[in-house]
């Protein structure tokens, strides 16, 4: 009878190898791209440097930075980084598995499993080496601990989910939603009695205002506050919300199941386990509605990788409606009916835009567009040399670029900020320019760069005693790269160029 029981977990299994198989292609299949390299550089450096850059410069959240920290002092390559990234998608699918078991017993689990491991969000954002697969798995075991505490009632179970909370907003900026959500669901159930059980996880909650301080200075960043227009108009909003939607749902293909299952199973919540009910609808709609009521003069991102978090509640709630459905089936049948689903699911098409995917400069992120021009740096990159931008070539010249200060060109402001945390004199500036096909004019370099493979090096030689001069010397090295670089070229191409000469220029002003 058990073993006839036990045929449930198989369909299981076979979602857990699937995953497993398509990240392992990945992380050496898919190109570099420059937000990889974010992670990369910062995290290689000096810890204190690290959480300086993180926590001021940049505003936002260090979890996953000290995480690469650690595995780049281990093996410094980008693919330890991107096998981080696998281990914690694999984790996320194993929070979802525990999360439908937990609730609704193994045909749940088992359900919840195959939903979870094939999304679109979990097999792209399983080897991008970013925070997103570790926000996914923090997101999991938040909610198993939050359940957890639902079930035990009990101190020691409250202060556990509260630390599982914390590593919400510790992981990304948007963590500090699903806190104040899973808070406000917990302070529904508390309704202020009795006091003292709850006074450990009130302390947690209060050693998570430094990330919202450190969100406020993200926020600076997009200007949000104040006048202006939403972060998201409806229409946006709603297109992103159905991404998530989709990207969570195994493919197109089985978006009519889950969606089907999903709904089967947040009614049977609502009627058993309201409170999960509540925080499994509060996380998937509650950044989106804050989106459109939100003001700011720019737009910061709004996209299905950012509700990752929600990825295991979803997934638990499409295998609690399973679990609803199958309820009077033979566990043979059952076994059936989920290897039929996981069918559907792995063959289904994702609806998540692959970061990976751009056509220009990604495609120079490849390992063999890579190989000649990282082994030719990391001959050159000498300690307290500074690098810009941050770049897949950068990141593939580890180690020997991670003793350098590499810096960013999204805005004047940061870039201004990093530089003035470069210690003077510093060593030569190096820009790194993706070229591809494009024709370049050699003689109009001046002897500052060389092309190697698809890519532009660049050096202006060192020792540089002034921050303003590494800005200008940026800007300057850029303008020799576009005036030698020979027209017609991929308009990317010249936005590269514009977009960094305007920065770096930008910077000037700013440190004289």
């Amino acid at each position: 009878m058990r073993l006839r029981q036990a045929l449930v977990f198989v369909p299981a299994a076979g979602a857990f190898a699937l995953l497993l198989v398509r990240l392992a292609g990945d992380v050496h299949g898919k190109p570099l791209v420059e937000d990889e390299a974010v992670a990369g550089l910062i995290g290689a450096r000096p810890v204190g440097e690290l959480l300086g850059t993180v926590l001021w410069d940049r505003g936002g959240a260090p979890l996953h930075f000290l995480l690469v920290h650690a595995v780049l002092a281990v093996h410094s390559s980008p693919a330890a980084l991107r096998w981080l990234s696998v281990l914690f998608g694999l984790g996320a699918a194993i929070t979802c598995f525990e999360l439908g078991r937990r609730l609704a017993g193994p045909v749940a689990g088992s359900a919840a499993a195959i939903a979870g491991a094939t999304s679109g969000l979990l097999t792209i954002y399983g080897t991008v080496a970013r925070m997103y697969a570790l926000f996914a798995f923090v997101g999991g075991l938040a909610a198993l601990l939050f359940v957890r505490a639902l079930e035990k009632r009990t101190a020691e179970a409250a202060f556990i989910a509260a630390l599982a909370a914390w590593l919400l907003p510790a992981t990304h900026p948007y963590g500090g939603i699903a806190v104040a959500c899973e808070a406000a669901v917990a302070l529904v159930i508390w309704r202020g009695r009795p006091l003292k059980p709850a006074l450990p996880a009130i302390a947690v909650g209060a050693a998570m205002l430094p990330f919202a301080f450190f969100d406020v200075r993200l926020a600076h960043r997009f200007d949000v506050g104040g006048q202006g227009h939403s972060l998201a108009g409806p229409g946006e909003t709603w297109h992103q919300l159905e991404l998530v939607i989709r990207g969570s749902a195994g493919g197109s293909a089985a978006l009519v199941i889950f969606l089907a299952l999903a709904v089967v199973g947040l009614v049977t919540l609502v009627r058993d386990r309201p409170a999960v009910a509540a925080l499994t609808a509060l996380w998937i709609f509650a950044p989106p509605l804050l989106f459109l009521t939100v003001r700011s003069h720019s737009s910061p991102d709004l996209s299905p990788r950012h509700l990752i978090y929600a990825l295991p509640l979803w997934a638990a709630a499409t295998g609690v409606g399973a679990a609803r459905l199958l309820t009077r089936v033979r566990p043979e049948a059952q076994a059936a009916a989920l290897a039929v689903l996981l069918v559907v699911a792995a063959f289904g098409s994702s609806a998540v835009h692959d970061p990976r995917a751009i056509e220009f400069p990604t495609g120079m992120g490849a390992e063999n567009e890579l190989r000649a021009p990282a082994a030719r740096l990391r001959s050159e990159i000498r300690p307290g040399d500074v690098l810009f931008p941050f770049s897949a070539l950068h990141l593939a010249a580890l180690p020997a670029s991670g003793h350098a200060r590499t810096m960013p060109r999204a805005q004047p402001e940061i870039l201004a900020r990093a530089l003035r945390r470069v210690d003077l004199p510093a060593g030569s500036v190096v820009v790194t320019v993706p070229l591809a096909g494009t024709r370049l004019r050699a003689d109009r370099l001046h002897g500052h760069g060389e092309r190697v493979g698809g890519w532009l090096i660049l050096r202006r030689q060192g020792p540089m005693r002034d921050r303003a001069q590494i800005a200008a010397a940026i800007g300057a090295l850029l303008r020799e790269a576009r005036a030698a670089t020979v027209a017609p070229y991929d308009p990317a191409l010249d936005g590269y160029y514009k977009l960094g000469i305007d920065v770096a220029d930008g910077a000037v002003g700013r440190l004289r």
